[in-house]
C-alpha cells in the first residue's frame, strides 16, 4: 500500500511539474506575440513612438551598406520612369540627346520650397530642361508648385527607390546628365551649388537671386 502511494505521489510529481513547463512555455510564447505585434502597431496618437518602430532608423548610417555618397561622373545615369504630377508618365529616355538636370525634392524640405522660384527662373532663362524629382502625394506636390508658381515638370518616387539608384538621400540635391545619359557633374548639394550646375550648363542664364545666405540641405533618410 505504502509503495502504490509513493508511485502515485511521484507520477503526480511528474505530472505537475510537466504542466508546469507546458504553462510557462505557452506564457513565453505569448509574450514573444505580444511584443511582434506592438511592433507592427502604429504610435499612439498622444504618446511617444514605440522603440520597436524606429529599430531600424536608431542605427549608426555607417552601419548601413548603401552607397550614400552619390554617383560619380561618367557612370551611366540609372534609367526610370515616374508618374508626374499632373497625370503624365515621364522617364530619363525622354532626355536622350540633350542635357537634363535631375533635382531631388521633397515637399516637406524648406530650403526646396525656397529653391523652386529660383529654379524654375533658371530653367525658363536657359535651355536645359529640368526635371524634379519629389516624394510624397499628388496633391501636396501640386500645392507646393503653385505656391512656388513654378511650372517644372514634378514627378513622384513612391518612397526612396530613385535616391538609392542615385546614392543621394538629402535633398535638395541634382545631377547633371549629359546627352549621352551620363551623370555629367558631382552631386550638387543645396541650392547654390544646384543652381550653379545651370549657369556653367547655360551660360546665357540668368539665375534669380535671393537676399541671404541660401540654407544648406537637410537629411531626410
Amino acid at each position: 500500500m505504502v509503495e502504490l502511494l509513493a508511485a502515485a505521489v511521484a507520477v503526480l510529481s511528474v505530472v505537475t511539474a510537466g504542466l508546469c513547463w507546458l504553462v510557462y512555455g505557452l506564457l513565453r510564447q505569448n509574450g514573444r506575440i505580444l511584443t511582434r505585434l506592438e511592433a507592427l502597431e502604429p504610435p499612439d496618437a498622444d504618446g511617444p513612438p514605440r522603440r520597436q518602430r524606429h529599430a531600424f532608423a536608431d542605427r549608426a548610417l555607417s552601419a548601413s551598406r548603401i552607397n550614400r555618397d552619390g554617383l560619380q561622373p561618367g557612370v551611366v545615369a540609372p534609367a526610370f520612369s515616374l508618374p508626374t504630377v499632373d497625370g503624365q508618365t515621364v522617364a530619363l529616355s525622354d532626355y536622350v540627346g540633350r542635357r537634363v538636370l535631375l533635382v531631388f525634392s521633397d515637399p516637406e524640405c524648406a530650403p526646396c520650397l525656397e529653391l523652386l522660384p529660383r529654379l524654375d527662373a533658371a530653367a525658363r532663362a536657359g535651355d536645359v530642361p529640368v526635371l524634379v524629382i519629389s516624394r510624397g502625394d499628388v496633391d501636396t506636390n501640386r500645392r507646393k508648385l503653385a505656391a512656388a508658381r513654378a511650372t517644372l515638370t514634378v514627378a513622384l518616387q513612391a518612397h526612396w527607390e530613385i535616391s538609392h539608384l542615385y546614392a543621394k538621400f538629402s535633398t535638395p540635391i541634382a545631377y547633371l546628365v549629359d546627352e549621352q545619359g551620363r551623370i555629367a557633374s558631382e552631386v550638387a548639394v543645396g541650392a547654390t551649388a544646384i543652381l550653379s550646375l545651370l549657369s556653367v550648363s547655360s551660360p546665357d542664364s540668368r539665375l534669380a537671386t535671393l537676399p541671404g545666405q541660401v540654407p544648406s540641405s537637410r537629411l531626410t533618410h
